[in-house]
């Protein structure tokens, strides 16, 4: 036996190796495959196009869509103190000065794309929903000043109009039946450059950050200021969502990139043509995921469904069918509910006046309401909450807080739902209410099981913890309660 038969090299042409590693496959009733080559059992595997058929596929994208998308000029007056008056001492007693307002004209620029022959725009309500003039710029050099049809702040879309002919325009896809991985491309006019095109591929779907109606699509396909209301647009030439913003720290893209799905935009675009707003269903409720904890706390033996942190307004169509703080809502209008998000889009889809049978878990058990939808009002800004008076304080130190009585006048003067409770006097950095969100002004009327009562009453409920590992508070902040987890390192 040749003992340096491991050292020798063997000669052995491919087409002969291959053709034994096929054998081999055959033999074994195995399908492999070799540098594309099929061996054994067949497979039905997509060529690989050459680098020429792939850059084809972004040039035929280009000349399909692009004609479609547009510059938008923007110019908005704002109006600002005279130069010179703005540090003049207003003294009591005396008539007040009057500081002089002027109207100084700012300039920006965005993009947007024609989603029909006759001239409708889509964008972003941050593009054109204060515009006091708007002058929009074809890919073939044609200029139009356009008029806003309507906008939905909530989604940050905006419909604008421009009367001309001959108007090439895209197709609006399905963004439901969008992949992770696809490649997409971003059209638009970043930093004013128009007619630019970026690639890259969809991120991730269906992204929710702090929105009401967030479902954005994720891509790292370069966008910057100035694509705000510009395309993302699938390999078929298809309109799959609206480019409207980035996640950065140099003020460019950094390969974080959102856009408002195609779906969502077709459904607002429809209700601005027919009515200049958008009309949302409306429960009158704020919603919560389910934590753990907070499951346990409330006795429910699941993770799907929305938790109501709050029951917002007493006349609301939630408070009317008898929903509280603390409800799972699992079914609505026949439909499971998976999810808070999930509940807040169907809600919306929901026809104003329609009453539907909801499903939602209570303290173990299951009970079912009928709930006549509202119209949902127009978001309002919630007023900073002051904290609590001198009386009645203490600290709870695990938590990390100093606290306070809830007193007759910050009851009037917070609108709170309860006369009762713990008002948060002071957060201290670095602690476990800190990590966990509270804020000084926050009023809590519930630890673990326990109602407070006041601030002694949450000391004492604090102290008998002991070696707890996390608590779930019910938090009033701004008018609303939420179920805040607080884990203790």
């Amino acid at each position: 036996m040749d003992t340096n038969l491991r050292n020798r090299k063997w000669k052995v042409s491919p087409s002969r190796a291959l053709a034994f590693v096929g054998a081999i496959a055959l033999a074994l009733g195995l399908g492999l495959s070799v540098h594309g080559i099929v061996l054994g059992q067949q497979s039905e595997q997509a060529p690989i196009p050459s680098p020429s058929d792939f850059s084809r596929a972004f040039i035929n994208v280009a000349k399909k869509v692009g004609p479609a998308v547009v510059n938008i000029d923007v110019r908005e007056k704002v109006r600002q103190s005279a130069q010179g008056f703005e540090d003049m001492p207003q003294i009591p007693g005396f008539r007040q000065f009057q500081i002089p307002q002027q109207q100084v004209p700012q300039r920006g620029t965005g993009s947007g794309v024609i989603i029909s022959q006759d001239g409708y725009i889509l964008t972003n309500n941050h593009v054109a929903g204060n515009a006091d003039l708007m002058k929009v710029t074809l890919a073939d050099g044609r200029e139009f000043k356009a008029r806003r049809v309507g906008t939905d702040p909530e989604t940050d879309l905006a419909v604008i109009k421009i009367d001309a002919e001959n108007l090439p325009y895209a197709k609006l896809g399905d963004s439901d039946k969008l992949e992770q991985g696809e490649w997409v491309v971003a059209l638009g006019s970043p930093f004013g450059l128009q007619k630019t095109m970026t690639a890259g591929i969809v991120s991730a779907t269906g992204r929710a950050l702090q929105g009401t109606y967030d479902n954005y699509i994720q891509t790292d396909a370069s966008i910057n200021p100035g694509n705000s209301g510009g395309p993302l647009v699938n390999m078929s030439g298809d309109v799959i969502g609206i480019n409207t913003m980035i996640v950065t720290r140099s003020g460019g893209s950094e390969g974080i990139g959102f856009s408002i799905p195609s779906n969502m935009a077709h459904k607002v675009y429809a209700e601005l043509i027919r009515n200049g707003k958008v009309t949302r269903g409306y429960l009158g409720v704020s919603l919560q995921p389910i934590t753990p904890a907070v499951a346990r706390e409330i006795k429910y033996n699941g993770t799907e469904g929305a938790l109501v942190g709050d029951v917002t307004d007493a006349n609301s169509p939630a408070a009317r069918a008898g929903l509280l703080s603390g409800d799972v809502i699992t079914e609505f209008d026949g439909r499971p509910v998976a999810s808070r998000q999930q509940l807040v889009q169907m809600v919306a889809d929901t026809q104003v006046g329609k009453s539907v049978p909801v499903k939602y878990v209570r303290d173990g058990r299951v009970h079912t309401t009928a709930i006549k939808l509202a119209e949902r009002p127009d978001p309002d800004a919630q007023a900073a909450r002051p904290s609590g008076g001198d009386e009645g304080r203490g600290s709870a130190a695990k938590l990390g807080i100093s606290v306070g009585d809830v007193t007759p006048d910050l009851v009037r003067q917070l609108h709170l739902k309860s006369s009762s409770g713990a008002v948060i006097d002071d957060v201290q950095p670095g602690s476990p209410a800190q990590e966990a969100g509270l804020q000084q002004g926050d009023v809590i009327h519930r630890i673990g099981s326990t109602t407070v009562s006041n601030a002694q009453g949450l000391i004492r409920a604090v102290r008998q913890l002991g070696s707890q590992k996390e608590v779930v508070l019910q938090v009033e902040r701004g008018g609303q309660l939420s179920w805040i987890t607080v884990p203790f390192d």
